[in-house]
């Protein structure tokens, strides 16, 4: 009787060890990474129109294609620069959700929203159509208020403190794209206005004027906490500051243009 050979795992095994790890991933952090992978590629692969994702306001108003206000934020390219754009996504996202809001969903799910929002009124002036940039800046941007002193490692191996990070890759998406960068500045300032208004404020005795909404912590089946202060109380506290971590290699941003 001839035996079969076993059936080859390694394959298999392989695949299983990414679903793993990529079920692992914290809720916000996974989701970014999936919806900007899946679109991209959709786009990329000219499944459909880039255009089609990008927001547009008069095709949002009079046709009410509404998944505009969102999806513009969820796409790169399908180059060198979009798989730099995910890996810098991945990093900075999952940094935030695993350290300064460890375990409180629902707050960093409200500084995506709030910043998003922002974005969106601000690109109404100069008619940006694309802010993946900008949701990739208010990422670093607040995890670089969170580290300040830690130094990042940059283009050609230059290295700095972290708080000029955002300032770093937003004179490079100038030089690579040839003009200002409209989304990535619009980042940089809703993180900063969100930074000022939730965390420095309240640290200074004031209120915070941005909470996060009962129907978010109820999305994610959380309850906001009896301090008014307290969804942002552990990033405010200067007695208990966030640890650091030595080194940390970065890359830089670059403008895309769709369709």
């Amino acid at each position: 009787m001839v035996r079969q050979a076993p059936p080859s795992r390694g394959m298999s095994s392989d695949g299983a060890q990414i679903a793993r790890w990529f079920s692992a991933l914290p809720v916000c952090t996974r989701f970014l990474i999936e919806a900007t992978g899946v679109l991209t590629l959709v786009c990329g692969l000219h499944l459909l129109p880039g255009h089609y994702m990008a927001l547009y306001w008069q095709p949002v108003m009079r046709q009410f294609q509404l998944w505009r206000i969102v999806t513009n934020f969820l796409v790169t390219g399908l180059t060198i620069g979009g798989v730099i754009h995910m890996v810098l996504l991945y990093r900075h996202s999952l940094a935030l959700e695993k350290e300064e809001y460890g375990g409180r969903t629902a707050d960093y799910a409200w500084f995506i929203m709030f910043c998003m929002i922002l974005m969106t009124c601000l690109s109404w002036f100069t008619s940006t159509p694309v802010l993946s940039d900008g949701l990739l800046l208010s990422l670093v941007t607040l995890w670089s208020l969170h580290r300040a002193d830690q130094i990042v490692n940059f283009f050609l191996g230059i290295q700095f403190p972290a708080r000029y990070l955002p300032y770093a890759m937003m004179t490079m998406d100038f030089l690579f794209i040839g003009g200002f960068p409209y989304a990535a500045f619009y980042g940089w300032m809703s993180a900063q206005a969100y930074y000022y208004l939730s965390v420095d404020l309240p640290s200074q005795g004031g209120l915070n004027y941005i909470p996060t909404p009962q129907l978010v912590y109820r999305v994610f089946g959380q309850v906001r906490r009896n301090d008014p202060h307290a969804p942002n109380a552990r990033m405010a506290s200067t007695n208990n500051p966030i640890p650091q971590r030595p080194g940390g290699g970065n890359f830089w941003g670059q403008g895309r243009r769709l369709g």
